[in-house]
């Protein structure tokens, strides 16, 4: 049987379950050790891996679903996973960490629902509350037809709300003040962009940290490596190097 403080551990032995703590203190321990080869094929593991069913002779399995909200990798551990990835120059594995957190469908249904539940919630309530708030406008006055008033200050309050939700939504989807090297590409909904920012800063930080270090030769680089994460970034809808965003090209 291997120890557990062999690294293939939570691997090979299908009776070990990953939990949420026991995943944490694992990325831990390696980003200490800067032995982060591993740690993509577990972040796989902790979505992938059959469940072992408690009370069972011989030990019975159920799967579970990878692209369930508890799979998600915090966006904590997988930026640790990656630092490592990128202090040790190796492109393959921080590609391969991006592509087990942050492109993860389970990462971005975490994001939905921790980040868009509370905004979705108050739009679905605000016709209720506008309605509240137009009839006790309508009591308030006395210059017309109270049903009147009522349906002109629910129709503008509405309509308020409705435009201002919408210039913050594409106000927060097209901001680019923190794209660095990679930007999206035409055609990308503004729903996906904001679902994968951060894997498009991710993919932004293996740019900056394979590139030139001086802004003006950027655009400039060559070699196997660099042509390998100019595709996977294509792939994924991005742009590396958009021209209008390079330094002395605005």
């Amino acid at each position: 049987m291997p120890r557990p403080e062999n690294p293939e551990y939570p691997r090979r032995d299908e009776k070990v379950f990953i939990s949420p703590e026991v995943l944490e203190l694992y990325t831990k321990i390696h980003v200490l050790l800067k032995r982060a080869d591993y740690l993509p094929q577990v972040f796989s593991l902790y979505a992938n891996k059959p469940i072992p069913e408690p009370n069972t002779s011989p030990i019975q399995f159920r799967q579970q679903n990878p692209k369930s909200v508890k799979n998600a990798i915090s966006s904590k551990l997988a930026n640790e996973a990656l630092e490592i990835a990128l202090e040790q120059k190796n492109l393959s594995l921080a590609l391969a960490i991006i592509d087990t957190t942050f492109c993860a469908p389970a990462f971005t249904r975490a994001k939905l629902l921790k980040n868009a539940a509370v905004p979705l919630a108050g739009l679905a309530t605000a016709p209720l509350a506008s309605y509240v708030v137009a009839t006790w406008a309508a009591s308030m006055q006395n210059t017309m037809d109270p049903s009147m008033a009522t349906g002109i200050t629910f129709t503008a309050t509405l309509a308020y709300i409705g435009f201002t939700s919408s210039v913050g939504v594409i106000a927060i989807a097209t901001s680019n003040d923190q794209m660095e090297r990679v930007s999206w590409a035409p055609g990308i909904p503004l729903r996906n962009r904001w679902l994968r920012e951060e894997e498009r800063g991710a993919l932004d930080r293996v740019a900056v940290a394979w590139g030139f270090k001086d802004p003006y030769r950027r655009g400039e680089e060559e070699g196997e490596e660099w042509e390998s994460l100019r595709e996977f970034i294509g792939i994924r809808g991005m742009v590396l190097d958009k021209t209008e965003l390079m330094e002395g090209m605005q």
